[in-house]
């Protein structure tokens, strides 16, 4: 299931720079108001030509340097953006927007768990900031804090109703804890404030397939492919769901129209391998094991099923050996254990 990210560069970086009061941006300096009439107009040269000079005129303008940290993130001059955005914070403590940027680009350079800590700040100095909620809520979850990341999601549909994002986001992590019935409600709640977001149909799809509902899912993934007709993940995940129904020419054509349309998009061919064993073409099916390993070797999932398509051909000691490989990636994976106990027992 996917999630809304913390994205990169520019545009991301708007969020943060713009949430000036017009009171406030009365009192600004020449420089400061052209520095961000540039930046509306993504003239980043310009725009930190005038933030230097905002900050020559006036060092100790704490809310320049902050724009100017943004300005230099939106350029990749990460280094120095760092550097403003900690130098903002030291001249005002009580503002939220610097913690943002800098968190973000944190985050955007894979320090994540230091990214969290400026997105809790920024969530304890403005509570009502929605975009500090939505990026505390994702840095929670790419380090597995998930109660932590829910409560910063909900946080945020609270503090903004209107946007489907905290919902998507929300009904994965709620369906992760095996709560499918919220986590079904949030993506159909995302979906009736937007229905043109093919994630928010997908994550329905795969919640209800993971919750048994395999009908529920066809539709959901016929759904979202109806908005994007060659979206990878809808057509995947409509040809896993034909396969438990049992249509294998289905299931095949639509895992083969998802690598046409991403050719190394790994589940696809996993699930290709699945449907391909289920309807007699082995061969071919393990072919397409060895090339979904090959291009994830850190699915467990695709050395568990390979290790189960195995077993069926009668190839006890390789299967016992992808178990294996399955457990040395995830050594609690509850699947791959009980397998292997079973198939030891039966050498």
């Amino acid at each position: 299931m996917k999630l809304n990210k913390i994205g990169g560069g520019a545009l991301l970086l708007m969020t943060a720079l713009f949430n000036t009061s017009p009171a406030k941006a009365q009192e600004e300096s020449e420089a400061m108001k052209k520095g961000e009439a540039a930046y509306h107009k993504m003239n980043l040269k310009e725009a930190t030509k005038q933030f230097r000079e905002a900050i020559r005129q006036e060092p100790t303008n704490a809310k320049a340097h902050q724009r100017l940290g943004a300005v230099l993130a939106a350029m990749e001059d990460y280094d120095t953006a760092i550097l403003e955005c900690k130098q903002s914070i030291k001249l005002d403590g009580k503002s939220f927007l610097p913690h943002v940027v800098l968190g973000q680009i944190l985050a955007n350079q894979g320090k994540v768990q230091e990214a969290m800590v400026e997105f809790q700040e920024a969530c304890k100095l403005k509570p009502t900031s929605f975009r500090s909620h939505m990026d505390l809520g994702f840095a929670c979850t790419h380090l597995g804090k998930v109660d932590e990341a829910i409560a910063a999601y909900k946080k945020a549909s609270e503090l903004n109703d209107k946007d489907a994002s905290p919902l998507i986001n929300l009904g994965v992590l709620l369906a992760q804890q095996g709560k499918y019935p919220q986590a079904i409600e949030a993506e159909q709640q995302a979906i009736a404030l937007d229905k043109k977001v093919p994630e928010s149909y997908i994550n329905l799809g795969n919640i209800y397939a993971e919750s048994g509902d395999t009908q529920s899912a066809v539709q959901a993934f016929k759904d979202a492919l109806k908005i994007a007709p060659n979206h990878p993940n809808a057509l995947s995940g409509l040809g896993w769901m034909l396969e438990k129904q049992g249509d294998y020419k289905g299931a095949i054509e639509n895992q083969r129209k998802a690598l046409k349309t991403v050719p190394n998009f790994s589940p696809a061919k996993r699930r290709l391998a699945t449907a391909l064993a289920a309807s007699g073409d082995s061969k071919q099916a393990e072919a397409e094991f060895k090339g979904a390993i090959q291009l994830a070797p850190r699915d467990v999932t695709a050395h568990v099923e390979y290790a189960q398509f195995l077993e069926k051909q009668g190839q006890k000691q390789s299967a016992l050996a992808e178990y294996k490989k399955a457990l040395e990636i995830k050594p609690d994976s509850k699947i791959a254990l009980e397998a292997m106990n079973k198939l030891e027992k039966t050498k």
